[in-house]
């Protein structure tokens, strides 16, 4: 072999190994970008389909969450109701332990709680007696199983509780919360011992809280058949031992953390477990509780079988395998089959091509048969007639090809307008949501005007008053507070009103508390508080038609003022709220009577103290509701408190009224922080 054929067959071998098959090149140039095009369309199917489950998975537990919280905030009103039985009473045998049998406490470790509690007419199925050392264990007690319980060990809370009992010194009435032995609700209440030695703690069972209890617990016991998929919905309190309100539920310690983070991010929280059977979403929802000192933050735990999304999501990406396995073996059997046919006998000729440029002259290009190969050696132009039908045989078998890449298309699409009606359903059932809490929303705020209607104008005040302001801040959009403002003759007659609740059913009341107050002023003719108060308990009385044995137990605080202009006089008389009063930088403070307007407290006549003060030119006078009083917030979170509030107002009385208004304004601003307001308020203030 000559040098030269040498070299030609090494560039031959280099070429060879640069080139691809024709099967190579259409598995590049056009398997690969289809396979691309339909994995970019499943991904966006799958993802549309998981924006769609999520939607309304949110949708659903959103539902389920406001009912939850709606239905406890209807259980704390109604507790609330029942304790305004329990308070009176417990406060009596409280300040009968610590004024006559433990006023020296010598000893009271050892007493026989038992007998004392005979004595003084407790209920020894129901009323327990706790002594409670300043280390916040439990040094005597009725009920054996809290014996040597330490109260500080549940937390802050507790600890921050107990101390501003012994700060105090005074009766201290909390709310039902759950008892830790029984799990049933206890409803407690506190007070120091004279030496400040010993907290006296008096726990009662409650058959009517029980009640309560359950019919809340077989309420959201059943919010599993309100949406199927619903396992179960909880409520829990407490951080570190959270307690199930409804139920004997437990947080599973692997959830600890979203549940802690929820409380105290004050957010949702979701978790899922897809490994559990069936699989389940778990949220946990934050919910603020704003009736008591204990346990003011709680968690709506909701668990949901998200085995129907998952089997969604499954058959939608099982059946977006099996179309893209099928398309692409298609793909690859007619491709490969269609090449052979050509590239067989090409082949041939090329090696026999290669074999004669590598220099080996005596070659020649192997005929066989009668096909193009050998028109070529034989005949050029019959090698152009057989080019020339090769030519139409790939036009046609484009023609295929694309009628199969356009079938395909059409399944896409297909399937496309199926995802697309499936989120516009979705799409009209949000809408028909959102419009439902609208026409909700536009009738409370239609009620909201019906109430700043029945409110004296501001002209209308000025003219009577004109040295005063009303700081009248509703928590809601429409309250249960509101002021009453009025004249007779040379007398002009001011109310501050606290309804029961706040809200709507808070609004309710405050019209009936109106209605009967314009009734006792304009036909009955009176201007003397107590004689009004008294007409307006019978009024709110018949109104509600309540009785002792009525369950509708609502009513109202007020405090009422009567100033003569003419005479220098001014009447006083209130339904459990006071009169301030600083003359000369002197406090002055004229207490209402413990009675309330309706409500539990049902008798045959009410009588009302009345007041009669001589004022002087310069006197200031306020009367106010609890709402600022007892608004949380400080560095603590604690209440404002009574004596806190009145000293306030003891400060700012030489101000001048609109002055006034603003320093109120500014100091609740302050003390609220990032705290919520938890009721309404209303202050009243009058330059005499």
């Amino acid at each position: 072999m000559s040098e030269v054929e040498s070299l030609t067959n090494e560039q031959v071998l280099k070429t060879d190994n640069k080139r691809t098959t024709i099967f190579k090149q259409l598995i590049l140039n056009i398997v690969i970008p289809a396979i691309l095009a339909m994995l970019t369309l499943g991904i966006i199917n799958v993802s549309q389909t998981l924006t769609i489950l999520s939607e309304s998975s949110e949708n659903k537990s959103r539902i389920i969450s406001d009912e939850i919280r709606q239905l406890h905030e209807m259980q704390d009103m109604a507790l609330g109701i029942l304790e305004q039985n329990y308070d009176p009473q417990l406060e009596r045998y409280s300040k009968i332990l610590v004024n006559e049998i433990f006023r020296n406490t010598d000893g009271i470790e050892d007493a026989d709680l038992d007998a004392i509690r005979r004595s003084i007419g407790m209920d020894t199925e129901k009323q327990d007696i706790y002594i409670i050392n300043k280390q916040g264990v439990v040094v005597n007690t009725t009920f054996e199983p809290d014996m040597g319980f330490p109260f500080f060990s549940l937390g802050p809370e507790h600890r921050e509780l107990l101390e501003n009992v012994w700060m105090s010194e005074e009766f201290h009435s909390e709310p039902f919360t759950i008892e830790q032995n029984t799990k049933r609700l206890k409803k407690y209440t506190y007070i120091p011992t004279l030496d400040g030695k010993y907290l006296i703690e008096i726990g009662v069972y409650s058959a009517e809280a029980d009640n309560i209890i359950d019919f809340v617990k077989q309420r959201m016991n059943s919010m599993s058949d309100i949406q199927s998929n619903i396992l179960s919905a909880d409520l829990f309190i407490g951080k570190e031992n959270p307690l199930c309100l409804n139920g004997d539920a437990a947080i599973s310690p692997e959830y600890m953390d979203e549940y802690k983070e929820a409380m105290d991010m004050k957010q949702r929280k979701t978790v899922e477990d897809r490994k559990n059977k069936p699989p389940i979403r778990i949220e946990f929802i934050f919910m603020d509780r704003q009736n008591t000192d204990l346990y003011k933050e709680s968690v709506i735990r909701i668990v949901s079988d998200i085995s129907q999304e998952v089997n969604t999501l499954r058959r939608e990406l099982l059946k977006f395998l099996v179309v893209f396995a099928i398309a692409i073996l298609v793909v690859v059997i007619l491709l490969y089959k269609k090449t052979k046919v050509i590239t067989d006998p090409i082949k041939k000729l090329v090696d026999n091509v290669n074999r004669i440029t590598a220099g080996h002259l005596n070659e020649r290009a192997e005929v066989m048969g009668n096909n193009e190969i050998t028109s070529l050696s034989e005949q050029f132009n019959d090698m152009i007639a057989q080019l020339e039908s090769y030519y139409n045989e790939l036009e046609e078998k484009v023609r295929i090809r694309t009628a199969e890449v356009v079938a395909q298309k059409e399944e896409i699409e297909a399937q496309r307008d199926t995802l697309r009606d499936q989120r516009n359903l979705l799409a009209k059932t949000n809408e028909s949501l959102n419009k439902a809490y609208t026409e909700i929303e536009d009738s409370i705020h239609y009620a909201s005007r019906i109430q700043n209607a029945i409110l004296p104008p501001d002209d209308y005040l000025k003219k009577l008053i004109p040295n005063a302001f009303f700081f009248y801040k509703p928590r809601d959009i429409v309250s249960g507070d509101f002021y009453w403002v009025a004249s007779k003759g040379n007398k002009v007659i001011i109310s501050a009103v606290d309804c029961t609740g706040h809200g709507v059913p808070g609004a309710f009341m405050s019209i009936v508390g109106n209605n009967q107050l314009n009734y006792a002023l304009n036909i009955e003719n009176k201007t003397q508080p107590s004689e009004i108060l008294e007409i307006l308990d019978r009024g709110v009385t018949d109104t509600l038609r309540q009785t002792k044995d009525e369950s509708v137990q609502d009513g109202m605080d007020l405090a009422m003022v009567t100033i003569d202009w003419e005479e220098k006089k001014l009447q006083f008389s209130g339904a459990f709220n006071p009169l301030i009063m600083v003359r000369e930088g002197e406090l002055i403070k004229v207490k209402g009577d413990r009675l309330p307007i309706g409500g539990h407290f049902i008798q045959s006549e009410k009588n009302f103290t009345n007041h009669e003060i001589d004022y002087q030119d310069g006197d200031m006078i306020y009367i106010y509701s609890d709402g600022f009083p007892d608004q949380f917030g400080g560095e603590k979170g604690g209440k404002y408190m009574s004596g806190k509030f009145n000293k306030f107002l003891q400060s700012i009385a030489d101000q001048p009224v609109e002055k006034q208004y603003g320093l109120l304004e500014k100091e609740l601003k302050e003390w609220m922080g990032e705290e919520v307001q938890i009721d309404d308020i209303l202050v009243i203030g009058v330059k005499l």
